[in-house]
């Protein structure tokens, strides 16, 4: 007599040996959680809860922290794309470039305090798990101002060069008149 071939799979027999035997004999496959797994989860205690509700929180925030970051390309094409002369488009959108910024950085607290945790004691900014995001934005939304004067820089609105200093500078006083 032959042993069975380890290819062929026999429905009735392992359907009783399942219905018999209470252990699996599968493990489950990657990324399935059985209603049981469901159950002694939830029986851990809140803790845990409040654990992964603490990290998706912080997540949120660094990608909050690094939207301004994510706009900056876009935004350097719509300044090259106005070009460098001084009109009212180039000004608009300099102008937009540069206030956006500033108003999101006045409004900073805002936008992070749906991701801070209430604490029963006051805790230090460095202390906090959201002082890397925060500082990121800082980041960010500084790195938009410096395109923006790049651009200001770029259609001559800066005063870099000597000659724009001048109605500030004594006059010269001659040494000796000709006659």
């Amino acid at each position: 007599m032959t042993s069975p071939q380890p290819w062929k799979f026999d429905f009735a027999s392992t359907a009783a040996q399942v219905a018999n035997d209470s252990s699996k004999r599968y493990a489950d496959p990657p990324g399935y959680v059985g209603s049981k797994d469901i159950a002694a989860k939830g029986h851990k205690g809140g803790k845990s809860m409040e654990v992964d509700q603490e990290l998706l929180k912080v997540k949120k925030a660094w990608d909050v922290a690094l939207a301004p970051g994510k706009q900056l390309p876009m935004q350097a094409f719509m300044l090259w794309m106005s070009g460098n002369s001084v009109q009212i488009f180039s000004v608009a959108i300099t102008a937009m470039l540069m206030f956006s910024p500033i108003k999101a950085l006045f409004s900073m607290s805002q936008v992070f305090e749906r991701y801070e945790t209430v604490s029963p004691v006051k805790v230090h900014f460095t202390d906090s798990k959201l002082a890397l995001p925060k500082v990121t934005f800082i980041a960010m939304q500084i790195l938009t101002i410096l395109l923006g004067m790049w651009k200001l820089n770029a259609m001559g609105l800066l005063p870099t060069s000597h000659s724009d200093w001048l109605a500030f500078l004594d006059p010269k006083t001659p040494i000796e008149y000709a006659a």
